[in-house]
């Protein structure tokens, strides 16, 4: 899934609609509802991609074809209708190691704030 959405205006805090290569289903059936979570992608019958975001539903019934990492949530938070995300498939393991990452250097950061502030 490398190709490149378009966010939609139908976008809101519940969900970005994309436009950009339907995704067809190779079968068709019947899902039970399920789970969902800020992040996850699910694809509904006509092929477009929907991302949750963090006033989503709990459960959704549409297929599941990826999630978002939490390190990019707030960058994809920030995108508006008009702009375009890109989705590369990466490993848990690298989803682990970018978190880590990012925690790390927020930590460097609060450090640094504190010793500006004098605390």
């Amino acid at each position: 899934m490398n190709e490149r959405y378009e966010v939609t205006s139908q976008s809101n805090r519940m969900g970005y609609r994309l436009d950009g290569p339907l995704l067809q289903r190779k079968h068709s059936v019947e899902m039970v509802s399920e789970t969902v979570t800020f992040g996850t992608i699910q694809v509904p019958n006509e092929g477009k991609p929907i991302i949750l975001m963090a006033d989503r539903q709990t459960t959704g019934g549409y297929p599941k074809i990826a999630q978002v990492i939490a390190v990019d949530l707030p960058i994809l938070a920030q995108t508006k209708p008009g702009e375009q995300v890109v989705f590369r498939d990466i490993s848990f393991e690298e989803a682990q190691r970018l978190y880590l990452q990012h925690e790390l250097g927020m930590k460097q950061c609060e450090k640094v704030m504190m010793l500006k502030m004098g605390g």
